[in-house]
């Protein structure tokens, strides 16, 4: 006969396992993200936070026009606007940024593969206007256009540098942890909007 700690062993492997399970799951799948700047105003403030469903590596089925996606940050395109923008060591980060910090960049996507690229998008897609955005390639610009680092500025976006698609804001913390406010936001490291 086993004693009754034994034969309850499973079970306690089960009640634990399985919660933790679905949260390493879950944290596979989502990420939740800060806002910093202002090219996404008014609809996502510095400070906000956003909940993003992150984008397998085979599908980006989940990315339509006019939807907000996350995306990495890139430095202005002197390369053709098919070509990623590549600078001498990676992309530039403003001074006093940690070195493994990731920049991304929260936009919203104006035109997808296949769409005709928007006319006056300045001068990295200035020649593409009218012409269809390349397979696998997407047009991303800021809500507050005046403030935003984006497709006007840096070419098209890779589908390969999307993070994810914004699902919906978080609330806002408040100090003692009582909820606020809804926002959203990308991580301090990420600076450039």
């Amino acid at each position: 006969m086993r004693p009754s700690g034994l034969r309850l062993f499973p079970f306690a492997v089960v009640a634990v396992g399985t919660p933790l399970l679905g949260v390493l799951l879950a944290r596979r799948r989502f990420a939740v993200i800060t806002v910093a700047g202002a090219s996404m105003e008014p609809a996502y403030r510095s400070g906000d936070r956003v909940l993003v469903r992150r984008l397998g590596r085979r599908g980006r089925s989940g990315i339509g026009r006019g939807g907000v996606v996350v995306a990495t940050w890139r430095p202005p395109s002197g390369d053709p606007p098919g070509e990623p923008a590549e600078t001498r060591g990676g992309p530039r980060r403003p001074t006093g940024e940690p070195l493994g910090a990731r920049g991304w960049m929260i936009k919203r996507v104006v035109a997808g593969p296949g769409d005709p690229v928007p006319e006056d998008l300045g001068p990295a897609l200035i020649a593409e206007a009218g012409k269809p955005v390349p397979r696998d390639r997407f047009v991303v610009m800021g809500d507050n256009a005046a403030h935003s680092h984006d497709s006007r500025h840096t070419g098209y976006v890779a589908a390969r540098d999307i993070l994810g698609v914004v699902v919906r804001r978080l609330e806002r913390r408040r100090r003692g942890g009582q909820a606020g406010t809804c926002g959203s936001t990308l991580p301090p490291s990420s600076r450039r909007q």
